[in-house]
Formats: C-alpha cells, sequence, structure tokens
C-alpha cells in the first residue's frame, strides 16, 4: 500500500492511493512530490520553528539528525525548553544566522530529508544542487503556518495527530467568531502591537493574525503589505489607541516601558495601564498554540464579555497537553501567559490568575 500525503498551500487535503510497496509520499507546500521510503529518521530543519511543530505531530525528538541554532534559541526563551527539555539538547549546526544552511554540517548529519522555508530561493538551492531533498514551507499567510502541523503531520506519518491539533484550533476559533462577528466595527477594541520603543518605534502593521477574531482593530494596518512601520510618538498620540499589545518575540520589552515612556503618558492605553506582553504561545507565530492568542486578546479587549468568562488557564492546559503531550503546572502556566510582566495591567490577574 502506497501513502501519498499532499499539503497544499492553501487547504491541506491527506489522500491515499494503492501501488508500489512501503513508498511514503507528500507534497511540500511548493506542491514538489516528495518521495521517501518511510518517515524520515534523519531530519534536517532550517525553519526556526519547525523543531517544536514537528514535535507536535512526531512526539520524540530521536528522528532530528540537526537543526537551526535560532530554533534552539527560540525554544529556549519560549516555554517548550521548560516543558519539552530535550529540544534543547539538539544538534544546532544546521544554520547559524537565519534561514542560511550549513551545507557542510548538513551533509554530514546524512539526512533523508531537510525542511526549509521557500521565501528565497538562495537558500534552497545549495541544498537541492548537492543532492539533499527537501521540503518547502511557504509563508506567511495564516492558512500557509496552519498548515504547517497538517504537512509536518503527513511528513512524520502522524496525519490523525496533526487532524486533532488542528481540530482544536478550529473549535477555538469558530468560538471566537461566534462572539465577536456581530460585533460593530465601532465597538472594536482600538489597539497596536509595538515591538521596539525608543526615539523611533516600531509597530506591526500588517502580520497574518486576524486581529478582528478577538474583537479588535489594528490602528497600525496600511494596504503596504509591510509586516512593520516605524512611527513616532506623535502618531502613537493621533492613533490613541485603548490597548496596546508586546509580541512575545520583543524580549526586552515589558509593560513598564510604556508606563515610564514621557511622551506616551497621555495615550489611554498608558492612562488607563492597558499595556500587555503577549504570551508565550505566540513566541513564534508559527506554533500550533498561536491560536490561543485570539482568545487571550478578546478577553483583554472585551473584559465584560462573556469571552472573559473563559476558564483560560484551563484551556491553556489543556491545549499544550493535546498539543505536546506535556502537560504544564500552575507555574508554568504562569510563565507561559507573562504573569510577572503583565501582573500591574489592568483586569491580568482577575482574568488570568
Amino acid at each position: 500500500m502506497k501513502r501519498f500525503l499532499h499539503a497544499g498551500i492553501s487547504a491541506v487535503a491527506l489522500l491515499a492511493a494503492a501501488s508500489g510497496a512501503g513508498a511514503h509520499e507528500f507534497k511540500d507546500q511548493a506542491g514538489k512530490l516528495i518521495q521517501l521510503e518511510k518517515p524520515p529518521q534523519r531530519l534536517v530543519t532550517i525553519v526556526r520553528a519547525a523543531p517544536t511543530v514537528y514535535y507536535a505531530a512526531d512526539r520524540t525528538t530521536d528522528h532530528f539528525a540537526a537543526v537551526n541554532n535560532d530554533s534552539i534559541k527560540q525554544i529556549a526563551t519560549g516555554i517548550q525548553g521548560d516543558l519539552i527539555p530535550e529540544l534543547l539538547k539538539l544538534n544546532g549546526s544546521a544554520a547559524q544566522d537565519g534561514f542560511a544552511p550549513n551545507v557542510e554540517a548538513i551533509l554530514a548529519a546524512k539526512p533523508d530529508l531537510v525542511i526549509q522555508a521557500g521565501h528565497n530561493p538562495k537558500f534552497i538551492e545549495p541544498l537541492e544542487r548537492v543532492g539533499l531533498k527537501v521540503a518547502i514551507w511557504a509563508c506567511c499567510t495564516e492558512e500557509q503556518r496552519r498548515d504547517y502541523i497538517t504537512l509536518t503531520g503527513a511528513i512524520s506519518g502522524n496525519p490523525e495527530r496533526a487532524a486533532t491539533i488542528r481540530a482544536l484550533e478550529d473549535a477555538s476559533n469558530a468560538k471566537m467568531q461566534k462572539a465577536f462577528t456581530g460585533l460593530a466595527e465601532g465597538k472594536f477594541t482600538r489597539m497596536i502591537e509595538v515591538d521596539q520603543l525608543g526615539d523611533q518605534i516600531r509597530v506591526v502593521a500588517n502580520s497574518s493574525r486576524t486581529y478582528a477574531l478577538s474583537g479588535a482593530k489594528n490602528l497600525a494596518a496600511d494596504t503596504s503589505g509591510e509586516w512593520w512601520r516605524t512611527v513616532d510618538a506623535e502618531q502613537i498620540l493621533v492613533w490613541n489607541p485603548e490597548v496596546i499589545i508586546i509580541p512575545a518575540s520583543a524580549l526586552d520589552l515589558d509593560p513598564s516601558a510604556f508606563y515610564r515612556h514621557p511622551l506616551l503618558a497621555g495615550v489611554d492605553a498608558v492612562k488607563n495601564k492597558r499595556i500587555y506582553k503577549i504570551p508565550k504561545f505566540n513566541r513564534s507565530p508559527d506554533l500550533p498554540e498561536v491560536y490561543l492568542t485570539a482568545v487571550w486578546l478578546g478577553m483583554l479587549a472585551h473584559p465584560e464579555s462573556e469571552t472573559a468568562k473563559t476558564a483560560f488557564r484551563d484551556q491553556v492546559r489543556d491545549a499544550y497537553d493535546t498539543i505536546y503531550g506535556r502537560k504544564p503546572t500552575p507555574d508554568q502556566i504562569n510563565k507561559i501567559l507573562e504573569v510577572d510582566q503583565n501582573q500591574a495591567s489592568k483586569a491580568y490577574a482577575k482574568l488570568f490568575l
């Protein structure tokens, strides 16, 4: 029986076909058919979040031959380093600087498959030139990111586990859509997302996140398609957001920096102490648990809504248990939710402790 697994760019389909003995086939997000004798036993990943996503589908680190060193750094500053410490012990020689592959080290690892990002051919060609099989991850729509888990389920031979994780996200998003779809746009909470705060302020303008799912409107969004915009304090005062959120990846920035900023004291979010650090489940937008961000933001954007009554700590615990087979302790949930950084901000303790 031949197993044919197809991961498309917008919607991932899992198909089965007969013929051939023991072959393992799938299509990557570039539509390329990849054939292996069986699910990879020596996998190399260069995409930063790939080890974590692949672990969710495969539930073991035994099949990793090498990963991007940036992946290990990301794991160490997220929660996975606590929950799945064996990920910190992976061989980080596959890449040291972004997506540029260390071809010599990868060849030495003798992989049967390499997972690489598809945004720049110059990072793919050196791998294929030396005869390596490369599976492409596309970027960066929300649906493409959702498909990562389905693709890794296909590659690892665990499509059912991937489907379970996708169903968890789908159920949560459907609940959020029901809560806020009928909300008039004028009642959306005005917010911005800031990851650098200095003389110039960098805001997230056009991410893959759907803020409307949380009943919120990103005031920095524009038609440029660029992920970031750089603005000054005057522009923040003009926007006057009700809520400001800080990406989990902004490791050196926390709400206190806004509360003591001399030029932002007149901003509603600052005056009302509604500045929040996004939890570690959004340490990378590619993580399977990133959908929890929509619930978290909805609770903060509309603290008097039915959504705010969610037993969110239980939801977080159960999500990690389903996705990774690891159930976080209460202290680890505090760490995930960035309680230390957020506890001085309005309603945080009430909603999340």
